[in-house]
């Protein structure tokens, strides 16, 4: 397994959350993928919830942040037309796990799908002590 750098994958640290991207066992982060390929205007306006959420605890603006499935309670992040998954885990964290360019008033359940596989990989490898050690 290939554990990217600390600097790579934590997006801030905030007072009350620390913003991470999620990352595969092969190293993989998809949602800093996206972020990195995006232009600037998105990447200044979800870095500006991110900062806000994690400093401030709650954003209670849905046009901007919102919460998807309830059930497996994975949130988004609303920079523009752009949507990036993400849920809050123990330790005071949130993961975005992936991001996709919304095209329609539904959201797209291909990458919600993906956002819930993520969290389930995230929480399994992280509670087997292996997300944050390389092996």
């Amino acid at each position: 397994m290939a554990v990217p750098s600390r600097e790579d994958y934590v997006l801030y640290q905030g007072e009350k959350f620390q913003v991470e991207f999620y990352f595969t066992g092969k190293g993989e982060m998809p949602a800093k993928e996206y972020f990195d390929a995006t232009d600037q205007r998105i990447q200044v306006k979800l870095l500006a919830l991110v900062k806000y959420i994690a400093d401030n605890g709650r954003l209670f603006d849905e046009t901007k942040f919102r919460l998807v499935n309830r059930q497996e309670k994975i949130f988004e992040f609303k920079p523009k037309e752009e949507r990036f998954f993400n849920f809050f885990y123990e330790g005071r964290k949130i993961i975005i796990t992936n991001a996709y360019r919304k095209k329609t008033q539904k959201v797209d359940h291909r990458e919600l799908f993906k956002a819930m596989k993520f969290k389930l990989d995230y929480e399994f490898r992280d509670k087997g002590g292996v997300y944050y050690e390389s092996q």
